[in-house]
């Protein structure tokens, strides 16, 4: 049989064209996930892990935050909106424990009593720089699609601040009112304070929430010189707001809120802009194509650092490389810039998958070709056991006691001569497919077709305890079938044909042999070339089938009986004697060889001879193998001719084998 055309079953190193397409398609997908919802919320989610890991604790840059809270409501015995006039006090109040500025984080839209309305106002007009928080709505209208107006303000002289906060799409508040007019930079301003501008697209740097920013209750700040320490207020800039975390008015989600921790109301938000912007402390987020082509340079480095793929291999190394960027971005994160590493998280995981699915439809395929060139030489259920057992990956060579078969057609090119080459070949496809259907039938691997020969073996791929039995039945069953065939040819020069099979058992090397290009499974060794001239040994014992001694050894003693023994024979390129047997169902016929052999390997010839002699005589001297009977007759009288005198009655003499030139 030709042998499978295949690359090697070790082979796995991708090539650059297949490492330049694994790339461009992760990129790809990347591109296509970076569109989707998921992959936008997941970046911002990044952003409230590093927020919530980095925290640090809040620098100390002369702010305040007076919050209006339950304890000081319950307190004062009041319910929001305060009257105007405690406003005014706690105005005189921080103006006393000199304060450089006050934000108050309230709108004044709606007038309260004149009298309150005349406290605040005048309050307002005092040494103390006030900045009162503006807001804006957006409205809908027939005639304009959008425009925003600003709600008015009982105050219109006092000094404004933009005050509107902004969540992102989630709900969580990253980014502080960046505008010029935004309350906590007109607040600095107004205090002769200087800030530093935030970058375009700066996102707040949110300080550790159990390191709150210097705090006091509204209450203790209407007192601020008894109820706060000394120098609490005095050169602090100020910022009064709302904070009942209870009644969820002015509360906004944080990054600690997206991890389970609280919400943080407005007032805290422009704080912490306002430090931001005192400290320049602000998070620069990397510009996109850097992250991207981070992404793409960590994927061609894995690509190249695994090109021989192996999925362990790669994941470990794309783990290493992810956490070693993971720790890269939390290092910039401190220091200010979020370098978001999950593009090049993703692509990782996108490439790693890409690979891994490239390696297994690689490796699906190589055992798919595999199977299909084991399904030329083994019955599909061996080959099923073979990829269940994974016996497949281990079919490279090895050393294993086999049961070998060679058959041969005789006279079949003599026949051949006179017909066309398509008859020659129609016969040779019908000789072929019943004596492979006869390997395959008896559990054996077929090797392969030369010329009209056959070879086939037992106990491999897979071991079989019952090798030598089924070669034996797989030589008897080609035998049946060649008499069909021979019925077939009836009336063609192929009808007159005969099978000679030779069946011998030893060890060989077998498994898959030859270049990287072109393999086969098979056999090699002198066990493969016994066999193979044992098959043409036949033509001079005048038999069909001859199955060598070793062979016999290892059947059980029922089979033994059904064998019987011819000659030891000395095959070509051998230096020692082989017994041979053949079939036989005369079980007299085969006990009398046993006893014929043991004669001549007890060097006892005389006996043997008259033994030999006695099977030439049956049958009217015509006895069943008779060619192989006479000539070990004519080798015994020869031996024992060449005995010196009195010899041939002696003990033992020794029998050379019978020598045969093929």
């Amino acid at each position: 049989m030709a042998a499978a055309h295949s690359s090697s079953p070790a082979d796995t190193q991708d090539s650059l064209g297949e490492l330049t397409r694994r790339i461009v398609l992760a990129f790809a997908l990347l591109a296509v996930m970076a569109a989707m919802p998921l992959y936008q919320r997941l970046a911002l989610y990044e952003f409230d892990f590093l927020s919530s890991l980095t925290a640090p604790a809040p620098p100390d840059a002369g702010i305040l935050v007076v919050g209006l809270d339950e304890a000081s409501l319950a307190q004062l015995g009041v319910a929001p909106p305060l009257p105007r006039r405690l406003h005014a006090q706690l105005v005189r109040a921080l103006t006393n424990a000199g304060a450089a500025a006050l934000g108050i984080d309230m709108l004044f839209a709606e007038p309260q009593t004149v009298l309150d309305d005349e406290a605040l106002g005048q309050a307002l007009k005092g040494g103390l720089p006030i900045v009162l928080a503006g807001a804006a709505v957006q409205n809908d209208s027939s005639q304009v699609a959008q425009y925003v107006q600003q709600l008015p303000t009982v105050f219109p002289e006092a000094t404004r601040g933009a005050a509107g906060m902004v969540p992102d799409e989630d709900g969580i508040a990253r980014r502080a009112p960046m505008q010029p007019d935004a309350l906590w930079r007109v607040l600095a301003q107004q205090a002769g304070r200087q800030v530093s501008a935030p970058p375009d697209g700066a996102l707040l740097r949110y300080y550790a929430p159990e390191l709150p920013i210097p705090y006091a209750h509204y209450t203790q700040a209407l007192d601020a010189q008894h109820a706060l320490a000394p120098r609490a207020v005095q050169g602090r800039l100020v910022l009064l707001g709302q904070n009942t975390p209870v009644g969820g008015v002015d509360q906004f989600r944080t990054p600690f809120s997206a991890l389970g921790g609280a919400t943080q109301s407005g007032v805290f938000l422009h704080a912490t802009a306002l430090l931001n912007g005192l400290t320049n402390d602000w998070i620069r987020p990397v510009p996109w194509p850097l992250t991207w082509l981070a992404a793409l340079l960590a994927m061609v480095g894995i690509s190249l650092f695994t090109r021989r793929f192996s999925a362990l291999r790669a994941l470990a190394a794309s783990l290493a490389l992810g956490g070693a960027a993971v720790v890269a971005g939390v290092f910039a994160f401190v220091a200010g810039w979020w370098f978001s590493v999950l593009p090049l998280l993703t692509g990782l995981a996108v490439h790693w998958n890409l690979g891994a699915a490239q390696s297994y439809l690689r490796e699906r395929g190589r055992r798919q070709r595999l199977r299909a060139d084991f399904a030329r030489y083994v019955p599909p259920a061996v080959v099923d056991a073979l990829m269940a057992s994974g016996a497949m990956a281990h079919v490279h060579g090895e050393r294993r006691v086999l049961t070998l078969l060679f058959c041969d057609l005789a006279g079949f090119t003599a026949a051949s001569e006179t017909l066309a080459p398509e008859a020659v070949a129609r016969a040779l496809n019908a000789y072929f497919t019943r004596m492979a259907h006869c390997v395959r039938s008896h559990g054996g691997t077929l090797d392969k077709f030369i010329g009209d020969a056959v070879m086939a073996f037992w106990n491999a791929p897979l071991p079989d305890a019952a090798h030598a039995a089924r070669g034996l039945a797989c030589a008897q069953a080609m035998q049946a079938d060649m008499e069909l065939l021979r019925s077939d040819w009836r009336g063609t020069p192929f009808a007159a044909v005969r099978l000679r099979v030779g069946v011998h058992t030893g060890e060989a090397a077998v498994g898959h042999m030859g270049s990287t290009e072109r393999f086969t499974y098979t056999a090699v060794g002198d066990a493969v070339n016994t066999a193979a001239r044992l098959e043409g040994a036949n033509k001079a014992l005048g038999t069909e089938i001859l199955v060598s001694g070793a062979t016999v050894d290892t059947l059980d003693a029922q089979l033994q009986g059904t064998l019987l023994w011819l000659d030891c024979v000395l095959l070509a390129g051998r230096s020692s004697g082989l017994d041979v047997y053949t079939p036989c169902s005369d079980a007299a016929l085969v006990a009398q060889g046993a006893a014929l052999r043991a004669h001549i390997h007890a060097g006892r010839l005389q006996i043997a001879l008259a033994l030999c002699d006695e099977w030439l005589a049956q049958n009217g001297g015509a006895p069943a193998h008779a060619a192989a009977a006479m000539a070990l007759a004519e080798r015994l009288r020869a031996a024992l001719n060449v005995l010196p005198d009195g010899a041939a009655s002696a003990a033992s003499s020794a029998l050379p084998p019978r020598q045969l030139s093929k």
